[in-house]
Protein backbone atom coordinates (compact mmCIF):
# COMPACT_ATOMS: atom_id res chain seq x y z
CA UNK A 1 0.00 0.00 0.00
CA UNK A 2 1.32 3.73 -0.79
CA UNK A 3 2.28 6.06 1.30
CA UNK A 4 -0.05 9.02 1.44
CA UNK A 5 2.34 11.18 3.10
CA UNK A 6 5.11 11.87 -0.01
CA UNK A 7 7.68 12.67 2.87
CA UNK A 8 7.54 9.69 4.69
CA UNK A 9 7.97 7.51 1.68
CA UNK A 10 11.29 9.40 0.99
CA UNK A 11 12.21 8.44 4.37
CA UNK A 12 11.57 5.14 4.17
CA UNK A 13 13.05 4.88 0.87
CA UNK A 14 16.11 6.51 2.17
CA UNK A 15 16.12 4.25 4.88
CA UNK A 16 15.76 0.77 2.24
CA UNK A 17 18.93 2.19 0.53
CA UNK A 18 20.97 3.01 3.30
CA UNK A 19 20.35 -1.17 4.40
CA UNK A 20 20.76 -2.09 0.77
CA UNK A 21 24.39 -0.39 0.69
CA UNK A 22 25.42 -1.61 4.07
CA UNK A 23 24.56 -5.57 3.18
CA UNK A 24 26.65 -4.53 -0.14
CA UNK A 25 29.53 -3.02 2.40
CA UNK A 26 29.32 -6.03 4.57
CA UNK A 27 29.57 -9.05 1.34
CA UNK A 28 32.19 -6.95 0.30
CA UNK A 29 34.81 -6.53 3.64
CA UNK A 30 33.60 -8.55 6.11
CA UNK A 31 30.66 -7.93 8.99
CA UNK A 32 33.75 -6.02 10.83
CA UNK A 33 33.19 -3.10 8.31
CA UNK A 34 29.06 -2.63 9.31
CA UNK A 35 29.25 0.94 10.48
CA UNK A 36 32.51 1.79 9.84
CA UNK A 37 33.31 4.61 7.89
CA UNK A 38 34.94 3.54 4.91
CA UNK A 39 36.18 7.21 3.43
CA UNK A 40 39.90 6.74 2.83
CA UNK A 41 40.19 3.08 3.07
CA UNK A 42 40.29 2.47 -0.95
CA UNK A 43 43.11 5.45 -1.50
CA UNK A 44 40.90 7.49 -3.51
CA UNK A 45 40.28 9.56 -0.41
CA UNK A 46 43.65 9.20 1.46
CA UNK A 47 45.58 11.98 2.44
CA UNK A 48 49.36 12.63 2.41
CA UNK A 49 51.84 10.06 2.17
CA UNK A 50 48.51 7.49 2.29
CA UNK A 51 47.99 8.85 -0.98
CA UNK A 52 49.11 7.26 -4.56
CA UNK A 53 50.34 10.50 -5.52
CA UNK A 54 52.07 11.66 -2.57
CA UNK A 55 55.53 13.08 -3.48
CA UNK A 56 57.12 13.38 -0.21
CA UNK A 57 55.34 16.81 0.74
CA UNK A 58 56.75 19.35 -2.05
CA UNK A 59 54.83 20.75 -5.07
CA UNK A 60 56.29 23.23 -7.74
CA UNK A 61 54.22 26.13 -8.13
CA UNK A 62 53.45 27.25 -11.67
CA UNK A 63 55.76 30.80 -10.66
CA UNK A 64 58.49 28.10 -9.97
CA UNK A 65 58.86 27.91 -6.60
CA UNK A 66 58.96 25.10 -4.80
CA UNK A 67 55.82 24.67 -2.26
CA UNK A 68 56.50 22.30 1.19
CA UNK A 69 53.21 20.57 3.00
CA UNK A 70 53.45 22.63 6.58
CA UNK A 71 50.70 21.95 8.77
CA UNK A 72 47.42 24.46 9.70
CA UNK A 73 48.04 27.52 11.71
CA UNK A 74 51.48 27.84 10.39
CA UNK A 75 52.46 31.67 9.68
CA UNK A 76 53.74 31.20 6.11
CA UNK A 77 51.28 28.70 4.83
CA UNK A 78 49.10 29.58 1.83
CA UNK A 79 45.70 28.94 0.84
CA UNK A 80 46.44 25.44 -0.85
CA UNK A 81 48.77 24.16 2.64
CA UNK A 82 52.06 24.87 1.61
CA UNK A 83 54.44 27.23 2.68
CA UNK A 84 57.10 28.56 0.47
CA UNK A 85 60.87 26.57 0.62
CA UNK A 86 62.51 29.73 -0.08
CA UNK A 87 60.98 32.05 2.93
CA UNK A 88 61.57 28.73 5.15
CA UNK A 89 64.79 28.58 4.40
CA UNK A 90 65.46 32.54 4.91
CA UNK A 91 63.98 32.93 8.44
CA UNK A 92 65.91 29.27 9.37
CA UNK A 93 68.71 31.23 8.23
CA UNK A 94 68.03 34.49 9.70
CA UNK A 95 66.82 32.71 12.92
CA UNK A 96 63.31 34.81 12.64
CA UNK A 97 60.40 35.22 10.81
CA UNK A 98 60.17 37.17 7.76
CA UNK A 99 59.07 41.40 8.41
CA UNK A 100 56.20 42.03 6.21
CA UNK A 101 58.51 44.82 4.57
CA UNK A 102 61.08 41.54 3.59
CA UNK A 103 61.31 39.63 0.49
CA UNK A 104 63.53 36.77 -0.49
CA UNK A 105 66.11 37.36 -3.00
CA UNK A 106 67.31 34.52 -5.57
CA UNK A 107 71.34 35.38 -5.91
CA UNK A 108 71.40 32.94 -9.14
CA UNK A 109 67.90 33.98 -10.06
CA UNK A 110 66.47 30.37 -10.07
CA UNK A 111 63.63 30.08 -8.16
CA UNK A 112 63.78 26.34 -7.40
CA UNK A 113 67.28 27.06 -6.24
CA UNK A 114 66.78 27.30 -2.31
CA UNK A 115 70.06 26.92 -0.79
CA UNK A 116 70.90 28.66 1.74
CA UNK A 117 74.37 30.36 0.65
CA UNK A 118 71.57 30.81 -2.69
CA UNK A 119 69.05 33.00 -0.52
CA UNK A 120 69.62 36.42 1.02
CA UNK A 121 66.66 38.18 2.98
CA UNK A 122 66.02 42.26 1.25
CA UNK A 123 63.72 45.05 1.92
CA UNK A 124 61.13 45.03 -0.43
CA UNK A 125 62.49 48.78 -2.02
CA UNK A 126 65.85 47.50 -2.66
CA UNK A 127 64.90 44.21 -3.72
CA UNK A 128 62.68 45.67 -6.70
CA UNK A 129 65.71 48.36 -7.34
CA UNK A 130 68.29 45.16 -7.71
CA UNK A 131 66.03 43.82 -10.08
CA UNK A 132 65.13 46.89 -11.89
CA UNK A 133 68.88 47.73 -12.34
CA UNK A 134 69.23 44.48 -14.25
CA UNK A 135 66.67 44.66 -16.43
CA UNK A 136 67.49 45.94 -19.95
CA UNK A 137 66.22 49.46 -20.84
CA UNK A 138 65.52 50.84 -24.64
CA UNK A 139 66.97 53.76 -25.80
CA UNK A 140 64.34 56.21 -23.71
CA UNK A 141 65.08 54.11 -20.61
CA UNK A 142 61.95 52.29 -20.42
CA UNK A 143 61.91 48.52 -19.65
CA UNK A 144 62.30 45.96 -22.15
CA UNK A 145 59.87 43.44 -21.65
CA UNK A 146 61.30 39.52 -21.46
CA UNK A 147 58.51 38.36 -23.77
CA UNK A 148 57.08 40.04 -26.39
CA UNK A 149 53.98 40.69 -26.16
CA UNK A 150 50.66 39.94 -28.75
CA UNK A 151 49.37 42.90 -30.00
CA UNK A 152 45.83 42.15 -30.47
CA UNK A 153 44.46 44.31 -33.97
CA UNK A 154 40.65 45.26 -34.30
CA UNK A 155 39.61 45.63 -37.96
CA UNK A 156 38.84 49.23 -39.07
Amino acid sequence: MPYKDPEKARINARKRKRAYLQRQKIKKYGAESANLDMRGRHGNHAKGSDNARWNGGRWLHSDGYIGIAVPEGHHLRQAHGYAFEHQLVAEEKIGRKLRDDEEVHHKNGQRDDNRPDNIEVKTKSKHAKEHADASERDALGRFVPDKPRRVQEFPT
